[in-house]
């Protein structure tokens, strides 16, 4: 069972705002003895292998190859087995003189306290009017009587840091050894040291998406800038998403982060499959309603050929114009009635943009769309088949947009952002997202 940490002092007043020596010696101690077991667990399963190689008794197809794999990975134990030994040696020898430098520290603050409320004390004697002096600690200091104990603490925590750099130093030296990082151990590495200012891009990338996604329905209506702000406000969705995924598997953030910065893709995603098959079907229904225009009139033309070669005959061999004229008359007439009876093909229904779609909530394009198949698959019964799952398509849509657009409010709102850091959030919901479905963290120094 590991020792409790000491509590270090909180309020710092009157010397620095905050801890100027940080750092918790009994996790770095619980740390040494944790790679201390993982060095003990290592030499001995190399023992292991090793009575493996050296098993005399191993026979059959695979026992040669048995042998040299485990000489190989018995080698590979042994070397980091010496990695962990030796750099606990400076991780200990670093908690015992953070240790030291953290009582000296304290030591220094509580004089300076204690000099503080003997200075107050003496002031307010003063203003009561009791006729005293100023003290001779106020003498010396350039108007500052705490000066000695702030040049005191700047002097433990100088060499706090030479040691720190110290330590440092040796540990980087014990690991530069014939064991090699893989390049995303160096990567995680990078995250690892870099956490802080890569959560502030990231965060301030989600604001400039959230109010190019907001603009870009607004600006639609001019031809290139309104969907170039909508491409790249998708493009930093996907590179956001992207690096949180990364950040996730190097043990910085959870898949419930994730999965918020996907929602709005995946909701984007949506829209557009279903628009493209909204679109798509208002083709096909115009294809359908065609074909079967084309075939009514066949059947218009075949119902009355008798009749049209009558009339047609009657024209050829009469020289009364006026017989003429109305055979003439007759087949115009005739026509026509064949093209209203064979029906006529919608090729597009116009409407006025609601208040929903001037804020990105829909299309009047696609909702032109559905009017236009209503109207061919209520001329065309062969339409009707192909228009039935329409509407529902734009009301996918509609809800996918809906979704996103809620999802990206809610977190904005409750959720903490270091680029906006007194903007107020909820403890709750940062903790449920930046915790849930997390992965463990790395051991790291």
């Amino acid at each position: 069972m590991s020792a409790p940490s000491k509590r270090r002092p909180r309020d710092w007043h009157p010397l620095a705002d905050s801890d100027p020596i940080p750092g918790d010696a009994e996790e770095i101690r619980d740390e040494v003895k944790h790679m201390k077991g993982v060095a003990s667990s290592l030499r001995e399963q190399a023992r292991l292998l090793r009575k493996i190689k050296d098993d005399d008794e191993l026979k059959g197809k695979y026992a040669g190859k048995l042998r040299d794999e485990s000489e190989v990975l018995e080698k590979h134990l042994r070397e980091v087995a010496s990695r962990y030994e030796r750099v606990h040696v400076h991780l200990s020898n670093w908690a015992n003189d953070l240790e030291f430098y953290q009582d000296e520290a304290d030591k220094v603050l509580s004089n300076a306290k204690r000099e503080q409320e003997e200075l107050d004390a003496e002031k307010a004697k003063r203003d009561a009017g009791d006729g005293k002096t100023p003290s001779s600690s106020e003498s010396g200091t350039d108007g500052d009587p705490l000066r000695d104990y702030r040049n005191q603490l700047d002097r433990i925590v100088g060499d706090r840091n030479d040691r720190a750099g110290h330590y440092a130093r040796k540990i980087r030296d014990e690991i530069d050894d014939v064991i090699e990082d893989s390049f995303w151990d160096d990567a995680k590495g990078w995250i690892h040291e870099n956490i802080d200012e890569i959560k502030w891009v990231l965060d301030a990338l989600g604001w400039v998406a959230s109010i190019l996604g907001t603009l870009a329905p607004f600006l639609a209506f001019i031809p290139i800038i309104g969907p170039f702000i909508g491409a790249i406000a998708v493009g930093i969705s996907i590179f956001i998403a992207a690096s949180r995924l990364i950040l996730f598997l190097a043990g910085e953030a959870s898949i419930t982060e994730v999965l918020m910065d996907c929602v709005g893709l995946v909701a984007f995603a949506t829209g557009t499959k279903m628009l493209s098959k909204l679109k798509v079907a208002d083709r096909a229904v115009k294809a359908t309603s065609q074909a079967q225009r084309t075939g009514r009139l066949k059947a218009a033309l075949r119902a009355n050929r008798t009749e049209r070669d009558e009339i047609t005959r009657v024209m050829a061999t009469t020289s009364d114009e006026g017989v003429k004229t109305s055979a003439r008359q007759t087949l115009n007439q005739m026509r026509k009635e064949m093209s209203q009876n064979a029906g006529r093909v919608s090729d597009e229904t116009p409407v006025i943009p609601n208040r929903f779609e001037r804020m990105g909530f829909g299309d009047a394009d696609s909702r032109s769309a559905i009017a236009n198949i209503r109207r061919n698959s209520e001329t065309f019964s062969d339409a009707s088949a192909v228009a039935e799952k329409t509407e529902n398509y734009y009301k996918v849509a509609v809800g996918a947009a809906v979704t996103g657009a809620t999802a990206d409010a809610v977190d904005k709102t409750f959720g903490e952002s270091p680029v906006l850091p007194f903007k107020g959030f909820s403890e709750t919901y940062e903790n449920f997202k930046g915790d849930t479905g997390k992965l463990p963290e790395d051991t790291h120094w």
